[in-house]
């Protein structure tokens, strides 16, 4: 479909976009972890397991694949996004300008029974394989690095290497049932990224999440409980291979309201007024709810709530975003959340995402905004957040129609 005058002219920057983990990633983790490392098996008409140690996780078709199918999820595309030529022929076909990149497999960075040794492995190969890659176009595409949470310890190390590297932005689990974070901690890891500047990342659908996120609460099931679970999941695995399940990836997406909460109701943000934090593929239709119940419970529980000098809602507004794609309920919120904490981006190319066709989306997003509104969410919010110069992006847009 043929892109409108507006959206040839406007910048976009997509705030999540997706990188296929090439062979060099791997290469790089030492030889005794290599068995560790995921796999993808490539099934028919498009579909495909990830295997994480022990846990496989199908995507599969229903039935034959129509012809745009094949332009996501790398299907055809061998390099898997590292072919910046024809990537960045990708975003000149949807009106892109910049990206903001995450991994692939690396989501699953905590998911499998592997040891923390490989998972820190796996961090620092990416995170030196990522920025190495996208070093010579950095005015264009900003990939965020991946954190182990093994141990507070070890996310801080990491987090200190990408820091030191020139990394904006880093990412760690939506939720770590076993060391949720109010807990005091992850303290080091907060004031690092507030000291630096460093803005931290939530990506649903990462980590223990990437496979399932059914809220509980791990200090209420038995042990025995437990043991059962896990032998139910392993049999579903065994037995349904064929689809995933709609509850993974609508109740993923609600878990974003997750780092909110605990961030706030645990003080973070209060103890830490200059952290910075985004929800990434979450949608956010959810957020303008969130916000009034955080609101309205810390008035009505006062009595058994920890207090808040502010709002909740008050903190997450100075100190929190998140990213939408295609969310029309989150724009009729806007009376509640303003724009300024809202990026929009196409997750390309995800089969959930927009990509491609990504133009008639952003016409339709454009006409329900203000043009203010429009440039906080297409560009402005995330030229502030992750550091793009949008005087060059608009300098240099001809540079990306003209490889098409």
């Amino acid at each position: 479909m043929a892109m409108g005058p507006g959206a040839r002219s406007r910048i976009l920057i997509s705030a999540d976009s997706h990188v296929e983990e090439s062979d060099a990633v791997w290469e790089r983790i030492p030889a005794h972890l290599r068995k560790y490392c995921p796999t993808v098996e490539w099934r028919e008409h498009g579909g495909f397991i990830l295997s994480i140690e022990g846990q496989r996780s199908s995507f599969a078709m229903g039935g034959p694949a129509a012809e745009i199918d094949y332009e996501k999820e790398f299907r055809r595309d061998p390099s898997g996004g590292t072919d910046l030529a024809r990537r960045k022929r990708d975003m000149a076909r949807e009106g892109i300008d910049a990206e903001v990149v995450f991994p692939n497999l690396g989501l699953g960075l905590g998911c499998g029974d592997v040891p923390s040794e490989f998972r820190c492995a796996q961090a620092r190969a990416y995170n030196d394989w990522v920025f190495e890659l996208f070093a010579p176009e950095a005015r264009r595409f900003q990939p965020v690095g991946l954190l182990p949470v093994d141990e507070v310890e070890l996310a801080v190390a990491e987090a200190k290497r990408c820091i030191a590297k020139g990394f904006r932005s880093v990412t760690i689990p939506p939720s770590v049932p076993w060391r949720p974070y109010f807990l005091p901690g992850w303290e080091p890891l907060w004031a690092l990224l507030e000291e630096c500047g460093t803005l931290l990342g939530f990506h649903v659908f990462t980590g223990n999440l990437a496979s399932g996120a059914d809220f509980a609460s791990l200090l209420d099931v038995p042990r025995s409980a437990f043991e059962v679970a896990q032998h139910s999941a392993r049999l579903e695995a065994a037995l349904t291979e064929r689809y995933e399940r709609l509850s993974s990836t609508v109740i993923g997406m609600a878990a974003g309201m997750a780092p909110i909460v605990h961030l706030i109701s645990g003080g973070v943000l209060e103890r830490h007024p200059e952290l910075r934090f985004i929800v990434t593929e979450a949608e956010c239709g959810w957020l303008a709810w969130t916000l009034q119940a955080m609101d309205q419970m810390q008035e009505r529980r006062h009595l058994s709530l920890p207090p808040l000098e502010q709002k909740p809602s008050e903190y997450f507004l100075r100190q929190g975003a998140v990213t939408f794609t295609d969310d029309p309920v989150a724009l009729h919120n806007l009376a509640i959340t303003g724009s300024s904490c809202l990026l929009w981006s196409n997750d390309y190319p995800h089969d959930e995402g927009i990509y491609p066709g990504s133009a008639p989306v952003v016409e339709r997003i454009a006409a329900q905004l203000s043009e203010a509104d429009a440039e906080n969410v297409f560009s402005r919010n995330a030229a502030r957040l992750y550091g793009f110069d949008l005087d060059y992006l608009a300098a240099h847009k001809a540079e990306l129609s003209e490889s098409i």
